[in-house]
This record gives structure tokens, C-alpha cells and sequence, in this order.
């Protein structure tokens, strides 16, 4: 009778203790996901002074303190999640962003390995990893952890991204080229987008180009035309779709729309008609007069040095300045 009340005693702790850092769990999340960051350290360093033991509550002050960019600060917690349990891969993967935050990128790299040896199919522990190992040049080590991660998702931009980087590294030009391509087709905005149209451009590969529109570079996909026409091949059509949107949102800009082709001026002259009718059409609100065209019967000049190029066609956006 004793055995079996205290066998029922320690059922109840058992249970209790599971609730209990399931409530802490679900409370850090709640805190990480409402960005309420302050207020989660207020409760972890609570809960911590409480009960200093308590590997998730270290965990969880760890994190919010890392979220409000004070990374020396949540080092000593974080170290002490992973030493109170040095088995739960989330707390090693953490101390290594948190080493990252301090420049520490030995013991980084070391947190990394140990969340992947502890659960290898740790999407995040490998795409860190690959971050660690391309920011020492280790191109191929990069590579192939950004080839696990791809696998298991092909649509992560930062893989898909640093492919491409790692490619170059190993000055494999040709599956930068591709894979800079794949990166532009899933993700053709924002600020690696226009790393990626630099790089490709660098490449020779001018079917993307940066442009400013205002005071924004913006990526476009390189107006095309069926061949010896005016006639726009409707897959670029994307580029001017987004360059109407833009002049109806600010009818003070002004864009001045270029054309080369090479011998054929006429030509020219005909495809800056058509770019600037598909838009006006496209965008009614938008006036011709935002976009002044001028033509030319020679190829564009682009890049410099070694590099440098003529392209027989092309089509320019640039903005004019006032």
C-alpha cells in the first residue's frame, strides 16, 4: 500500500513537471511570436531567479534577450540551457547564433555540429552551418550543406541564394549561372535579388537588369520582342507591369525609356512606342508624358574593362532627374 502511494506520488510530480515545461514552452513562444520581447524577460528572469535549474526558462530569457539585440547578455543563459540539457538540439542550434552574434565563429560552428549530431535533419543547423563554413571560404563544406537543406526544401531562398555563391568559390561559372537563374525566378525582388542580377550581370548574362526607379534599384527581367517586331514577348511583360504600378504611385516621376537595336533604328523607335503604350495601357493613370522614349540604331555599351559588351537590343529605364 505505501509502494503504491508513493509509485502515485511520483506519477503526479512526473505529470506535473511535464506540465509545467510544456506551459514554459508555449509561454516562450507565445512571447518570441507576439515580439513581445521585454515582457518575456521579465517573466523568464523570473522564472529563472525562481528556479535557476530550470533549462528551458534559461532558454527562453536567453532568447528574448538575443531578440532585443543583446547578445553578451544571453550568452550565459543559452550556455546554461545546453549544460543543464545538453541533449536538446534547439539549445545548441540558439548558443550558436549567439556565438555568431559575438563574433565567436569558432565555437559557433562547433554549437552547429553538435545540434546536427543530435538531430540531423536539423534544416536549420545546416543552413547555419553553411553560413559558417562560406564566411571562412569553405566552399565546397558550404555547398553540400546547402544541398541538404534544398533537399528538404527547394524553395529556401537563403540556400538557394548561397548555391550560388558557393559556386563561384569553386569558380564553377557555369552552375552559378544556373542556379542564379533559379534563385531570380522564386525571389526576383528585394536587396539579394539585386546581388543576384549584379553577380549574373557579372556573368554576362544580361537577361536581368538593376535599374533605379526613383531612389529604389529595382530588379527587372529584361524586356524582350519577337525577333525583327515590336512585338513584346508577353513572359517579360512582369517589368513593366511593376514599372506602371510604380508611376501611378508617384505621378511625379519621370522615366526616361531607351532602345537599342543594333542597325535599326526604325526598329528602335517602334519597340519605345510599344513599351510605353503596353504601360499607359496597362496602368491607364499613368501619362505618356511620364515616360519620354528615345531610340537608338546601335548597341548598348555595358560593363566595364574585361567585362565590357555590346548588346545588339536592349531596353533602359532610367530615371530623370530634375
Amino acid at each position: 500500500m505505501k509502494m503504491s502511494n508513493l509509485l502515485c506520488r511520483l506519477i503526479i510530480v512526473g505529470v506535473l513537471a511535464m506540465t509545467m515545461t510544456g506551459c514554459t514552452g508555449v509561454k516562450g513562444q507565445y512571447y518570441l511570436g507576439m515580439e513581445e520581447y521585454g515582457q518575456g524577460q521579465e517573466k523568464f528572469k523570473q522564472a529563472v531567479a525562481e528556479n535557476p535549474n530550470d533549462a528551458m526558462a534559461q532558454y527562453y530569457l536567453g532568447r528574448m534577450l538575443l531578440a532585443q539585440d543583446k547578445p553578451e547578455a544571453a550568452l550565459s543563459h543559452l550556455k546554461k540551457a545546453v549544460k543543464l540539457d545538453p541533449a536538446d538540439d534547439d539549445y545548441h542550434f540558439w548558443l550558436g547564433i549567439n556565438y555568431w552574434s559575438v563574433m565567436d565563429y569558432r565555437n559557433e560552428r562547433k554549437q552547429y555540429l553538435k545540434a546536427i549530431e543530435l538531430n540531423p535533419r536539423s534544416t536549420y543547423a545546416h543552413l547555419y552551418l553553411g553560413h559558417n563554413y562560406l564566411d571562412k571560404r569553405e566552399w565546397k563544406k558550404a555547398y553540400d550543406q546547402y544541398q541538404f537543406v534544398l533537399r528538404k526544401d527547394k524553395y529556401d531562398p537563403e540556400a538557394l541564394y548561397n548555391t550560388a555563391v558557393a559556386l563561384h568559390g569553386v569558380k564553377q561559372y557555369k552552375r552559378e549561372h544556373t542556379a542564379l537563374l533559379k534563385y531570380l525566378k522564386y525571389y526576383p525582388d528585394g536587396h539579394v535579388a539585386i546581388k543576384a542580377v549584379t553577380s549574373l550581370n557579372s556573368l554576362g548574362d544580361y537577361s536581368w537588369r538593376n535599374f533605379y526607379i526613383g531612389k529604389r534599384q529595382i530588379t527587372f527581367i529584361a524586356v524582350q520582342f519577337e525577333r525583327d517586331t515590336a512585338k513584346i514577348k508577353t513572359e517579360t511583360t512582369a517589368s513593366l507591369k511593376l514599372l506602371g504600378a510604380m508611376l501611378k504611385n508617384s505621378p511625379k516621376l519621370t522615366i526616361d525609356l531607351v532602345v537599342h537595336v543594333k542597325g535599326k533604328a526604325s526598329l528602335a523607335k517602334a519597340r519605345a512606342i510599344a513599351v510605353r503604350n503596353y504601360i499607359v495601357t496597362y496602368v491607364p493613370s499613368v501619362e505618356k508624358k511620364q515616360l519620354p522614349i528615345s531610340w537608338f540604331g546601335q548597341a548598348e555599351r555595358v560593363g566595364a574593362g574585361k567585362k565590357a559588351q555590346n548588346l545588339s537590343e536592349s531596353v533602359r529605364f532610367i530615371t530623370n532627374v530634375k
